[in-house]
């Protein structure tokens, strides 16, 4: 993303240069003419021979032409003036959507990131065991690269009877108390007079609030009536 951020910001740079390099030399040129055009006006003005005052006056003939005399100020000039300012906005515009494109990806950019937070907990293994009427549950939770550190993480164990009923709850502390980005953790609850437990749920939390988990389990889910998540 940085690298296309400069690229972009040089590219308008570059456009914009270019446009005010040409701008300027049509400026120069077109001064360069106006000098030049002068300088023949002073010439033929000074070199002109003036002509004594007449003491009588004379009507000219209606059929001599009228004397031509070049256009020293043509419209000619007209075209480039015109054609630079609209060369000035053109650059103006280029660089002002260049500065609107990089500000518009870089804030979509941000936005992304910022909506995506930190990833979730990774629950990477879940097995249980009976023994007589009790229940164990015992599982790995992964916390992935892009996650934030917890501490303090507590398993949920929520129960439930053949017909979806709620039964009652157990919990037990990770292993590790302290679960960095990057690290996993076992856990182990143990749920006594389980018998009529037919499924089961597992979530994790802290002390403030719940904190969310994707399932990443590689092995099949238990098939007897022991439990699922």
């Amino acid at each position: 993303m940085t690298a296309l951020l400069v690229g972009v910001t040089f590219i308008a740079l570059g456009v914009a240069g270019a446009l005010a390099f040409y701008v300027l030399r049509l400026s120069r040129d077109n001064r360069e003419r106006h000098e030049a055009r002068a300088a023949v006006l002073a010439e033929r003005l000074v070199g002109e021979p003036r002509l004594p005052a007449p003491t009588e006056t004379f009507d000219l003939p209606h059929h001599e032409a009228p004397v031509s005399r070049p256009a020293l100020f043509a419209d000619a000039d007209a075209t480039p003036a015109s054609g630079s300012r609209w060369l000035l906005a053109a650059g103006a515009v280029v660089v002002l959507l260049a500065l609107g494109g990089i500000y518009l990806f870089n804030r979509a950019g941000t936005t992304a990131a910022a909506s995506q937070g930190p990833a979730p907990i990774e629950l990477t293994s879940l097995r249980h065991e009976r023994a007589g009427e009790s229940l164990v549950i015992t599982g790995v939770v992964h916390n992935p690269g892009r996650g934030s550190a917890h501490e303090d993480l507590v398993a949920v164990v929520f129960t439930f009877d053949a017909a979806g009923t709620y039964l009652t709850s157990g919990r037990a502390g990770l292993d590790f108390r302290r679960l960095p980005p990057g690290e996993e953790s076992p856990f182990s609850i143990t749920l006594p007079a389980a018998a009529g437990v037919a499924r089961y749920r597992v979530s994790f939390r802290t002390d403030a609030a719940v904190v969310p988990h994707v399932d990443r389990r590689n092995q099949p889910a238990p098939t007897d009536r022991g439990a699922q998540q």
